[in-house]
């Protein structure tokens, strides 16, 4: 029985001696370490989480970046002197709604982009360009969480090439709309503002009459622009 004792009271301390021993490294062993090492399976989702993340955030601006209508609303002044930060500002709300959210349906994405689209830009999109986009986002999430990027790509070197505009580094010219408290901030280099502003209320004349009413909004965005094969150009003031 002696004996008994005496084994098992040699192998505790030993345990415990061990625990407090300097390794040959010279660091003292801290068990509480041990204890805050995540499981291997652990690791290796949140890197894949931080793949899909970093994957899906390329996907997003691809999209975006070839919306006309996003562009259009910027370019025709909707959003004012910073409607492109405005632009970039709902391309990173979109990401963050999608990353964010595990289940979103198609209707409720259509509904947060176009109620941003119509209380940054006072836009309404009438060319489904919104539900094909948010269509393509949820599509392509699913396929980014099942790691299938070659198909992803494969669909995504199929749209129309142009350069990224959605970026603080690019300039995106605009044309300020009447009433526009921003329209006499310097846009030109030059200095030529007084002329070059005077020729832009004359061609842009239609544009500042489009806030009018919506007919006369449809009629002269029908004449203004010309819908291409893909269909994502149709943008009208409210």
């Amino acid at each position: 029985m002696v004996f008994v004792y005496f084994v098992f009271f040699s192998n505790f301390w030993r345990k415990v001696n061990n625990l407090f021993t300097f390794p040959a490294n010279g660091e003292l062993y801290n068990p509480a370490a041990l204890c805050n090492t995540r499981p291997a399976h652990e690791m290796a989702a949140a890197a894949q989480q931080k793949e899909f993340q970093k994957n899906f955030r390329l996907i997003v601006e691809k999209i975006f970046n070839n919306w006309q209508n996003l562009r259009l609303a910027v370019e025709h002044g909707m959003g004012g002197r910073n409607g492109q930060q405005v632009a970039i500002q709902i391309m990173d709300y979109t990401y963050q709604y999608c990353v964010g959210n595990e289940k979103i349906s198609q209707g409720e994405l259509e509904a947060v982009i176009e109620e941003l689209m119509d209380q940054e830009f006072n836009t309404l999109c009438d060319d489904n360009s919104i539900p094909e986009i948010c269509s393509n986002l949820l599509r392509y999430k699913q396929m980014a969480q099942q790691n299938q990027y070659p198909d992803i790509e494969a669909e995504l070197i199929k749209l129309p090439p142009g350069k990224e505009w959605l970026r603080p580094d690019v300039k995106v010219t605009y044309t300020p709309v009447d009433g526009d408290s921003s329209s006499d901030e310097n846009m030109d280099e030059d200095g030529d503002d007084d002329d070059e502003m005077d020729e832009s209320d004359e061609e842009d004349a239609p544009i500042v009459s489009a806030r009018v009413t919506r007919s006369q909004t449809r009629m002269q965005n029908a004449d203004k622009f010309v819908e291409p094969e893909d269909g994502w150009t149709t943008v009208r003031r409210k």
